[in-house]
């Protein structure tokens, strides 16, 4: 049975992805011998929201980082990475100059 949490809490949202904008953490936690397995993940300048306040002609910029994360964090009880990142960062499609922020969720399935 899976269950699926953002920051070691159920969240419908985390569907979705939740947004870890420019000094924050993203935090993937399992409990009871579950295991991490993300389920999405995109870094850049996806849309104006939390992270992005104003659309200067520089949304939309972004790469999957689903393989990178799934690498880090897939079959793992906890699993952190911090924004910014210089993996993440390596593969940023945005303008140098650009604070770029990480989408990204994940739910906990068995580890048996």
């Amino acid at each position: 049975m899976a269950c699926m949490y953002m920051f070691g809490t159920a969240s419908a949202a985390a569907a979705a992805g939740e947004e870890y904008c420019h000094n924050e953490e993203f935090v993937a936690e399992c409990y009871d011998g579950d295991v991490i397995m993300m389920t999405s993940a995109l870094y850049g300048r996806m849309t104006v929201g939390r992270c992005v306040k104003t659309d200067f002609g520089f949304v939309g910029c972004y790469v999957d980082v689903m393989a990178e994360l799934h690498e880090r964090c897939s079959g793992r009880a906890y699993c952190s990475v911090g924004v910014p990142d210089t993996q993440l960062d390596n593969t940023d499609p945005c303008h140098v100059d650009l604070k770029s922020y990480l989408q990204a969720s994940y739910v906990c399935i068995s580890g048996e």
